[in-house]
């Protein structure tokens, strides 16, 4: 049994479709994905909004699509930026757009509900791969702090943060982590054995799993089977989030989890405006100009603009379509918490989509 997309012209827009072929077997069957579950948390098209039925408008004048551009779509509905590829999801995405094919069969969140999966892509390899890249990225993060280097990449800037100052019993927890890192090739149950322990001496009565990012010390998928990979690859970077924002409990849970939401909506922010400065085909400017920031270094920010255009290179249709669903994709993401972010402010981020649906 394998499966394979099925043909173009019988998908509706904003759906990808899935179908198997030869003989049915157990999980193998395809199916149908809404590609804007990541952004509206619905099936029923009928509460798409007016900027999707837009964006949605932009893909059916393309008529046929290749199926490379389709995978994008696909890889993009996994969107999440609480995942800890995040910002540099985004990057791949652009260079995705830009090339006219899936370059890193990644998975970028929790939200696709296994579409790539089910063709083949998120497989022991990739799966295998990501989490390699993670656990080498956030150790030479964490390695950073320890020393006091200034933040280089936006990893650096999250983890930066989150720890603040240098304390000994930071500076302890972090060696335990870096421990885990540089040794244990699975590092999730142990990850969680001493970040979970950590989390609840310091936060008490305040320790509570549904808020993120300690939403994963007490998640089953964060766990490994026997010596299996875990089931969810993005756990590792997401329990030392939770590990390391814990050792500021001296700060307010409200204030923690404000602090925690501050990373992902400077970096949503600059990487909107940057993408929606080249579908507007206007220069690009660093968001440091107007924003005040606490995750964005003006040297991280002024390489946001030149690698977002130098990735999308020369506008077409494909690529317009792509990049607007991309641009929505970063304006909606998480928006069913209900509150008010850092984008809300500047709609000029995001006026593209609303020149479109003017139109």
């Amino acid at each position: 049994m394998s499966v394979e997309l099925l043909p173009y012209e019988h998908v509706p827009p904003g759906f990808e479709i899935v179908m198997g072929r030869g003989e049915v077997c157990p999980g193998s069957k395809g199916g149908i994905w809404n590609l804007w579950w990541n952004v509206q948390l619905s099936d029923d098209p009928r509460k798409w909004d007016a900027e999707i039925i837009a964006i949605n408008d932009l893909q059916t004048g393309l008529g046929l699509i290749d199926d490379d551009y389709r995978l994008i779509r696909a890889q993009m509905a996994e969107f999440c930026r609480v995942s800890p590829l995040f910002p540099e999801s985004i990057d791949i995405l652009c260079e995705e757009i830009g090339a006219g094919k899936m370059v890193k069969p990644y998975r970028l969140g929790c939200e696709g509900r296994n579409l790539l999966e089910s063709l083949g892509y998120h497989d022991e390899a990739s799966i295998g791969d990501q989490l390699a890249l993670i656990v080498g990225q956030y150790n030479k993060a964490l390695g950073k702090w320890l020393e006091g280097v200034t933040p280089e990449t936006p990893l650096d800037s999250r983890v930066s943060g989150l720890l603040g100052d240098i304390t000994e019993k930071k500076r302890d927890l972090v060696g335990e982590i870096t421990s885990v890192l540089d040794s244990d090739a699975m590092p999730c149950d142990s990850l969680l054995a001493i970040c979970g322990k950590g989390c609840r001496e310091q936060m008490g009565s305040n320790y509570d799993t549904r808020a993120r990012p300690l939403h994963c010390l007490d998640c089953e998928m964060a766990r490994t089977e026997g010596a299996q990979k875990p089931r969810c690859s993005c756990s590792v970077g997401i329990v030392i989030d939770a590990g390391i924002l814990c050792t500021r409990i001296h700060d307010s849970w409200r204030a923690l989890l404000n602090e925690y939401r501050r990373f992902a909506e400077e970096y949503t922010l600059a990487y909107s405006m940057a993408i929606n400065s080249w579908l507007c085909g206007k220069p690009a400017e660093s968001v440091t100009s107007t924003v005040e920031c606490g995750y964005l270094t003006e040297e991280i920010a002024s390489r946001i603009p030149e690698g977002v255009v130098a990735s999308l290179g020369v506008l077409d249709e494909c690529k317009v379509w792509l990049a607007a669903c991309l641009l929505k994709t970063l304006k909606g993401n998480q928006r069913w918490h209900e509150t008010e972010e850092l984008i809300d402010g500047y709609p000029k981020a995001t006026s593209y989509i609303d020149d479109l649906v003017s139109q």
